[in-house]
C-alpha cells in the first residue's frame, strides 16, 4: 500500500540499503517480492520516520545479530522488526526532524554530485593536457 515502509530481509540487501517507502502505486497497492518485511505506519507515526530510524547504521548492525538462516541466505526474522523499539516523538516533531532530514541528505547529495564531477575533470586532465600539447596549443 502507498505508504508502506519496505526493509529488505535476506543479506547483503538489508546492509545495503534496500529499504523504501512505496508511493504512487497505481490503485494504493502493490506486489513484489518475499524478501522484504512491510512495515504499515499507524496514525502515531510517519513512514519516512520510521525509513529513517530503520537505516540508522546502529539499527542495521544490531539487527545482523538476529540473522537466521545459512551463510549468503541469512535473513532477518518478522520479531525482530516487531520487538524493536522506535522513539516516537509527537507528529508535528517527527514532520519537523524528518524535514531537516531531508535537507540535510539533498545536500548531501549535491556535494557528492560536485566531487564526483570535480574527481571526473581531475580523471580527464592528463588527456586534455596531452592533447592540447600534441596540438602545439601549450
Amino acid at each position: 500500500m502507498d505508504g508502506d515502509v519496505l526493509f529488505a530481509k535476506i543479506t547483503p540487501c538489508m546492509q545495503n540499503g534496500k529499504h523504501f517507502i512505496a508511493s504512487a502505486l497505481r490503485d494504493s497497492i502493490g506486489f513484489g517480492t518475499t524478501e522484504f518485511h512491510v512495515i504499515r505506519p499507524g496514525n502515531e507515526i510517519i513512514a519516512e520516520w520510521v525509513h529513517y530510524f530503520i537505516r540508522l547504521p546502529e539499527f542495521l548492525t544490531e539487527a545482523t545479530y538476529h540473522f537466521t538462516g545459512a551463510v549468503g541466505q541469512q535473513r532477518l526474522p518478522p520479531d525482530y522488526l516487531a520487538n524493536s523499539k522506535i522513539p516516537l516523538p509527537p507528529i508535528p516533531e517527527q514532520r519537523r526532524i524528518v524535514a531537516l532530514l531531508n535537507r540535510r541528505m539533498a545536500l548531501a547529495e549535491e556535494l557528492r554530485a560536485a566531487a564526483q564531477a570535480r574527481l571526473d575533470a581531475v580523471q580527464a586532465l592528463p588527456g586534455t593536457l596531452l592533447r592540447l600539447g600534441l596540438a602545439g596549443e601549450m
